[in-house]
């Protein structure tokens, strides 16, 4: 009889934890996950007992309200272990469909975002990374603690525009607290790019000064474009010398242009013309107006170097054809209606 007693109280435990957590360590809570502590998910295991998990060292969380959840931890663990991408795919999808249901508690949420913020830093997904980021850091600063923010990625004009407002708000009232170093950091890189010529010429000098690479490569970027447009075309060669193989890692399409306009402001045309194409071939979508307009410059500088009409005129139709709707295709339209072959 206490046997018999005995297994139905744990029979009737064992029903009431709807909510499991286990960590790397092997130990386990079971119980009801009602929110998010400073570092981690709380559990109220026993019906009693408020427990806070580190998410960090959490290995896998289900919940039976959410039958969904326990699909994509298992997936998100294969794809991160594994590097399964596929896998990884569909945690996202699962993560995302949870998120998306109406009265999806915070924990969830978060736990979701934390899950897959190095997925989309690691493969420069920046807004996303920047959104999964803001969401931990509102439900608990301490969660964004070491993480560190992508580099924006300067083709993306009107995303970095959105992002930095997003910041701006985060940062607004924030005082010190330990996240705003990181957030400053990364605005830094926003402004560099999207900021007014005031706002530029604040932290330019000190950006170019900084060891971190995600402010440093950024200002690197816009030193060259300042040079370059403001004729300053000796400069920004020397720049490049300096740095140009350092940047191009991390922005080959980038110092290819620059490269590029470099070459043409000092009339090396038919090396102009080699790094302009660099991008149609190696990058072509990566920024499809700065892709069409070094399409353009291609021809451009082709022209210069005497090649031949047939060459030019297979660039520009590249340009015009494969990239319509930006400038540089305007551009290489009317150049082909000058050189009679107007498509």
């Amino acid at each position: 009889m206490l046997a018999l007693a005995a297994a139905v109280v744990l029979a009737v435990a064992s029903g009431a934890a709807a909510d499991k957590i286990r960590t790397a360590r092997g130990i386990g809570y079971d119980g009801e996950i009602t929110g998010v502590g400073a570092d981690g998910l709380i559990i109220v295991v026993a019906g009693e007992t408020k427990k806070t998990v580190a998410m960090a060292d959490i290995s896998r969380v289900t919940a039976d309200k959410y039958p969904d959840l326990a699909k994509a931890e298992d997936a998100w663990a294969l794809g991160a272990t594994k590097g399964d991408a596929k896998a990884l795919q569909e945690a996202e999808k699962l993560y995302k469909g949870l998120m998306a249901k109406e009265g999806t508690p915070a924990w969830l949420r978060v736990l979701a975002q934390f899950r897959m913020f190095k997925v989309y830093a690691d493969s420069g997904r920046v807004a996303e990374a920047l959104d999964a980021y803001l969401e931990m850091l509102r439900a608990s600063p301490a969660l964004v603690g070491g993480m560190k923010l992508p580099s924006a990625d300067p083709s993306a004009r009107e995303a970095n525009k959105e992002m930095l407002k997003k910041v701006d708000a985060a940062l607004d009232g924030a005082g010190d607290k330990p996240f705003v170093g990181e957030l400053k950091s990364f605005r830094a890189g926003l402004v560099l790019q999207e900021g007014s010529a005031e706002d530029v010429a604040k932290i330019l000098q000190a950006a170019l000064a900084s060891e971190d690479p995600r402010i440093r490569q950024p200002a690197e970027l816009k030193q060259l474009e300042l040079l370059v447009t403001g004729g300053q075309v000796d400069k920004a060669a020397s720049c490049l010398a300096d740095y140009g193989k350092t940047l191009a890692r991390m922005y080959p399409a980038d110092v290819a242009y620059w490269r590029g306009r470099v070459c043409q402001e000092q009339k090396m045309y038919f090396e102009a013309a080699l790094e302009f194409m660099r991008l149609p071939i190696l990058y072509p979508t990566k920024d499809r107006a700065r892709t069409a307009e070094s399409l353009w410059r291609a021809g451009q500088t082709m022209e210069a170097a005497k090649a031949p009409k047939a060459e030019v005129v297979k660039v520009y139709s590249e340009a015009a054809t494969g990239y319509a709707g930006t400038p540089g295709a305007e551009s290489a339209k009317k150049e082909l209606a000058r050189l009679g072959s107007a498509k």
